[in-house]
């Protein structure tokens, strides 16, 4: 469990930049995606939003996209990194919803340092047709992702 927090911390604290930071964050999570067992059973592929084959402009939220092992449909994947002391708002979730909820992706997964929604957040996705899933803080310190074998400078690599 400190494992993640250690990493997390160093994120916050020794980043250049927010733009930094988030970017570590994504790269930290697409490594978590291929790592735990749940979640690379389901998906064969997780690209960045600049890897992925199709990506056609700027991520507007999208951060990473993962391909379902079975029926090689797409997920659009945001990664918020979020003080886990406060709710996730709609405005932070925004512009990844609008840019998720059409073709070709047919599910959504938000990846969160904080495992609370605000209420706005939780009723904008309640009759969305393209699914949201979430993952919060708590889930990922009790996968079965080994978070020591991370280090802030391997996480890039290891994704």
């Amino acid at each position: 469990m400190a494992a993640l927090e250690d990493l997390l911390d160093d994120y916050m604290f020794r980043s250049e930049s927010e733009t930094d930071r988030n970017e570590k964050f994504a790269a930290l999570m697409k490594a978590f995606l291929r790592a735990d067992e749940e979640w690379a059973a389901q998906f064969d592929a997780v690209w960045s939003w600049d890897e992925w084959p199709e990506h056609e402009g700027p991520c507007d939220g999208i951060d990473l996209v993962a391909r379902e092992h079975d029926t090689e449909n797409l997920v659009a994947v945001q990664c918020a990194f979020h003080d886990p002391s406060q709710p996730l708002s709609k405005p932070e979730v925004a512009p990844f919803l609008s840019a998720s909820n059409k073709a070709p992706f047919t599910g959504r997964l938000v990846l969160a340092t904080t495992d609370t929604w605000n209420k706005d957040l939780e009723e904008e996705i309640q009759d969305d047709e393209i699914p949201v899933t979430r993952i919060g803080l708590k889930q990922m310190l009790d996968s079965s992702v080994d978070w020591a074998r991370f280090r802030p400078q391997t996480v890039a690599a290891a994704g």
